[in-house]
């Protein structure tokens, strides 16, 4: 009895198998990710079409582990947004019939950041790419509204009725929220278009200065500019969405500029000799030093006459 229920699993793989080598996107169509994926976000929207006849699971593997995708057999589209780490991350959508694969679409995404040279540089294979365009909307329009339904400088009242909310909820959950992205008011920043409908301002300083005006005068002021303000590249420090961090910055501040100025991380730890306290865990760079600009060498606070914060 055992032997007939596992040749009869093995005929229903066998067959399915040879009709995935007839059409091999005739279980799954994976819409998004693109095949090497270059993005600067850890969250990861991955948007599938599934045929429901074929298909009645469906699982996401990353490096970060395994999460199912919950089948509305309503949609014809199926989505889930995810957690990605730092570098490259190899996302495997596996889809199965009563518990048997039948399918499997390998992506690779790399996740670059500014603020560490391992990740600063990625390998050539990987590029951007943009699914907010009129052709990927389409097929995403039978379940969700892809317009823009926010209005210009007013909160929602309830953030989930954004028809942004749902595809995009994880950037926001996190302990500091940024005021824009947390009451939902994305076109406050993704008001450009270009190869997407909703593009940043580059370089994105000219964005934040829209709100932090006082900032700005009192930063341009100052005699001495950090070359991340001075480029315009708040966030290479700043996450403009949500962080575990105060001011919304990407990691513990000692941890960001130690990550970049590699050679003061040596001096620093040499604290017989530089007197530095930075290496200490209750002090940080910015006790002694200002991050955007400052009048004294080095960006130093000390003597300075109206401390730059």
């Amino acid at each position: 009895m055992r032997l007939s229920h596992l040749y009869l699993r093995a005929v229903i793989f066998l067959f399915i198998s040879s009709a995935n080598l007839v059409s091999e996107d005739k279980f799954i169509e994976v819409l998004t990710p693109q095949e090497n994926r270059l993005q600067t976000e850890l969250t990861l929207n991955v948007v599938v079409k599934a045929d429901k006849k074929s298909v009645d699971a469906i699982k996401i593997a990353s490096p970060l582990g395994v999460i199912d995708i919950n089948l509305d057999n309503s949609r014809e589209m199926q989505c889930k947004n995810i957690s990605l780490r730092l570098g490259e991350n190899r996302v495997v959508i596996r889809s199965y019939k009563n518990k048997i694969l039948v399918d499997e679409k390998t992506r690779d995404v790399y996740v670059a950041s500014q603020l560490y040279h391992q990740f600063k540089y990625p390998p050539q294979k990987y590029s951007k790419s943009y699914f907010h365009n009129d052709t990927n909307e389409k097929s995403c329009a039978s379940c969700h509204n892809m317009s823009v339904n926010e209005v210009k400088g007013v909160a929602f009242v309830d953030v989930t009725k954004s028809n942004c909310y749902s595809c995009h909820k994880n950037i926001t959950k996190e302990k500091y929220a940024h005021a824009p992205a947390a009451n939902w008011l994305c076109t406050s920043c993704h008001d450009k278009k270009n190869q997407s409908k909703y593009f940043t301002q580059e370089p994105v300083n000219g964005s934040c200065f829209e709100c932090h005006e006082e900032n700005q005068e009192l930063w341009s002021a100052a005699k001495y500019h950090h070359e991340p303000l001075d480029s315009g590249d708040c966030s290479r420090c700043h996450n403009p969405h949500a962080s575990p961090y105060a001011m919304f910055i990407r990691k513990e501040v000692n941890e960001i500029c130690l990550g970049c100025h590699k050679e003061q991380n040596s001096r620093a730890r040499e604290k017989e000799r530089s007197g530095c306290m930075g290496v200490d865990e209750s002090q940080k760079c910015t006790s002694c030093h200002t991050p955007h600009a400052s009048n004294q060498p080095f960006f130093l606070k000390k003597m300075v006459n109206k401390v730059i914060k």
